[in-house]
C-alpha cells in the first residue's frame, strides 16, 4: 500500500458527508453551501474524473484540469445530483454515466467551463499531481477502469490521512509511525521489518503488530466512507468488491 498522500481537492482528515448530504446541500439555495459541498466533491472524485478525461480525450494536463473543473461546475450548474436515484446505482456508477454526457460534446463542455468565470474550485496549480502513473499508454486504456483505479487511490488515500490524524493526535502515535516508515517510504532502499524494528527500538513482531492493527484502520475508514456512497448493504458489498477489483 506504499504511496503518496495528496492534499488535492481539500483536506481528508475527516470522514466525508454521505451522498444524501451532499447532493443536499449541492442543492441549496445558499451559493456557500453549494461551494463547499462542490468542494467535497471535487475532494472526492476530481482524480477519477480527471484520469478519466485524459484517457477519453488524450488531454493535455492543463486541458484536463479545466475539464474536470467544468465537469464540478455543471454538476451544480445544471443540477444533475438531484436525479440520482441511490436504489438504482452507487454514486461512482452515476458520476460516471454524468460524465460520459459531459464529454460527449467538446463544444457545450467548453461553455460551461467558460461560464464558471474564475472560480478555482479545484486547487491543482502549483502542485504535483501523483498520477501520471496511472495515465502511462492512457489511450490504450479504458477511461472507465481508470477512473475505477483513481478512485480506489482516492479513498485509500483519505483513509490514510484520516488514520494518521487520529493516531498522531491520540495515544498511540509511534504505530502510525512504524507504518509511514514502512508503507509511506520514499527513500532509495526499500524498508524491511528488521530496518524498521532497529530503526525505532522495538521487535520485529512489534512492527507486524502495529502494521496489521494500522492496516485495519485503513480498511475500516474505507468501508466507512463506502457506507455513506451507497444505499443499504447489497450496494456496498458491489462497492467493497469493487475496490478490490479495481
Amino acid at each position: 500500500m506504499r504511496r503518496e498522500d495528496t492534499t488535492l481537492g481539500g483536506s481528508a482528515s475527516r470522514l466525508p458527508e454521505t451522498v444524501s448530504d451532499l447532493i443536499s446541500r449541492a442543492g441549496n439555495d445558499s451559493p456557500e453551501t453549494r461551494r463547499q459541498a462542490l468542494e467535497e466533491l471535487c475532494g472526492r472524485y476530481w482524480k477519477p474524473v480527471y484520469c478519466s478525461i485524459r484517457s477519453r480525450w488524450a488531454k493535455s494536463n492543463e486541458d484536463a484540469k479545466d475539464l474536470t473543473q467544468g465537469f464540478f461546475l455543471s454538476l451544480v450548474e445544471g443540477n444533475a445530483l438531484a436525479g440520482y436515484l441511490p436504489a438504482r446505482a452507487s454514486f461512482r456508477t452515476f458520476l460516471k454515466l454524468l460524465l460520459k454526457r459531459f464529454l460527449q460534446d467538446d463544444e457545450k463542455a467548453s461553455q460551461r467551463q467558460k461560464r464558471g468565470g474564475g472560480i478555482h474550485l479545484l486547487e491543482l496549480d502549483g502542485e504535483r499531481v501523483p498520477w501520471e502513473e496511472l495515465l502511462q499508454d492512457a489511450g490504450s486504456q479504458d477511461p472507465e477502469r481508470l477512473f475505477d483505479l483513481a478512485w480506489r487511490e482516492s479513498l485509500v488515500s483519505r483513509a490514510v490521512a484520516r488514520v494518521r490524524e487520529r493516531l498522531l493526535s491520540g495515544d498511540r502515535p509511534d504505530r502510525f509511525r512504524v507504518y509511514e516508515a514502512y508503507e509511506l517510504s520514499s527513500g532509495p532502499e526499500e524498508p524491511t521489518y528488521a530496518s524498521v524494528a532497529a530503526r525505532f527500538g522495538i521487535k520485529e513482531s512489534d512492527v507486524l503488530n502495529h502494521l496489521a492493527a494500522v492496516r485495519e484502520e485503513i480498511r475500516k475508514e474505507i468501508r466507512a466512507e463506502l457506507a455513506g456512497m451507497t444505499f443499504g448493504s447489497a450496494q456496498l458489498e458491489e462497492e467493497w468488491d469493487a475496490f478490490f477489483r479495481a
